[in-house]
């Protein structure tokens, strides 16, 4: 899981001595705020803004799926060549063998990264796959950040008795694995569905794993949260604005939240990665993406079966999870650097 930013320094690539607060840069380095200079660290991080590229050229593969399905593979991603031929080499090839053995890669506009058991195109699968666990990864990493903001404010806040229903009830929530409470809560509300009110969702609905996963990750980032909230809530300027009348709300919102919000940035990209991981986790275990949907963990459930004949089927969808969590992690580690007020950067003039 994520740490803390203030929990280790940041190694510049680039290494110099510092400049002496005297100098040009060290009175420019003043001059600026505290964004602008993590905005200068993290340019100097060229491994994590490498892998930050990285990642957005495979949020933008995924959302260019149709335009790859409709005029360069002109398929469907639902759409079976059981019966089907196309022409490598020259020579005329079924998609799927007498022997029930799909293509493999052609590397060709038709059938790219090869085929599956029915004849589906995997480029076109993978691009779809994609888009549904990106957005199943960042819907979550929203919902948990939202929930665990509140949380962690009103707890570090308030205190007494309102903090210890609350940690009693992260803790519970923390003592279960995040698969196995994962799994317990989507195969339920795949059953049965959500009903809240007026607000129904069906169990085949992919907002059911989006919420399962933002659920089981809320006490990873509201707990931090919650601590430096106790840390804060005795500053200096947090008894002041106590004492020009301000109430609870104001305090948590106004004064509270912005010294949060690099804590929140760093807990983000990596949470991310860690719903789109267990996005796959679940959806491999059949407690996730429910077809006709498909995602880069029911691509990998579907081809196990075929590890050994068509191991594209799952080495495809592995590669690009683990491209997507890598770039992430790697990513969100140089932002934590950037965000760290003990970092020392040096200024080029």
């Amino acid at each position: 899981m994520a740490t803390d930013p203030a929990a280790t320094e940041l190694s510049l690539q680039h290494p110099a001595e510092s400049v002496p607060p005297g100098a040009e840069g060290g009175q420019a380095a003043a001059g600026l705020s505290p964004s602008r200079l993590a905005l200068r660290r993290l340019g100097r991080n060229r491994t994590a803004i490498a892998f930050g590229v990285l990642f957005l050229l495979l949020v933008g593969a995924c959302l260019a799926a149709p335009l790859w399905a409709d005029h360069v593979a002109k398929t469907k991603p639902e759409t079976n060549h059981l019966t089907d031929q196309i022409v490598m080499d020259g020579k005329r090839v079924d998609v799927v063998s007498t022997g029930g053995i799909p293509i493999g890669p052609t590397w060709q506009r038709e059938f790219f990264l090869g085929a599956d058991d029915n004849g589906r195109d995997v480029m076109v699968r993978l691009l779809y796959g994609g888009r549904n666990s990106l957005l199943i990864g960042v819907g979550a990493a929203l919902m948990t950040t939202l929930m665990s903001i509140v949380v962690g404010l009103v707890a570090g806040y308030f205190r007494g008795w309102v903090d210890g229903v609350i940690r009693q009830v992260l803790d519970i929530i923390w003592a279960f694995p995040v698969i196995l409470l994962g799994v317990a809560l989507g195969v339920a509300l795949a059953l049965g569905g959500l009903k809240l009110g007026p607000i129904s969702v069906s169990g085949d609905s992919i907002l059911i794993p989006t919420l399962v996963i933002a659920f089981v990750y809320v006490p990873y980032m509201a707990r931090p949260l919650r601590a430096q909230v106790l840390s804060l809530r005795e500053k200096e300027f947090v008894e002041a604005a106590r004492a020009q009348g301000a109430g609870p709300l104001r305090i948590m919102f106004t004064e509270l939240l912005p010294n949060l919000v690099s804590t929140i940035l760093v807990f983000f990209t990596l949470m991310v990665a860690n719903a789109i991981l267990l996005e796959a986790a679940l959806s491999f275990l059949g407690a996730g993406v429910r077809p006709p949907a498909t995602s880069w963990g029911t691509l990998i459930d579907s081809g196990v079966d075929r590890i050994t004949s068509a191991a594209h089927l799952t080495i495809v969808p592995g590669v690009m999870l683990l491209l997507t969590v890598l770039s992430l992690n790697v990513f969100g580690d140089g932002v934590r650097d950037a965000l760290d007020p003990r970092a020392k950067v040096r200024l080029e003039h």
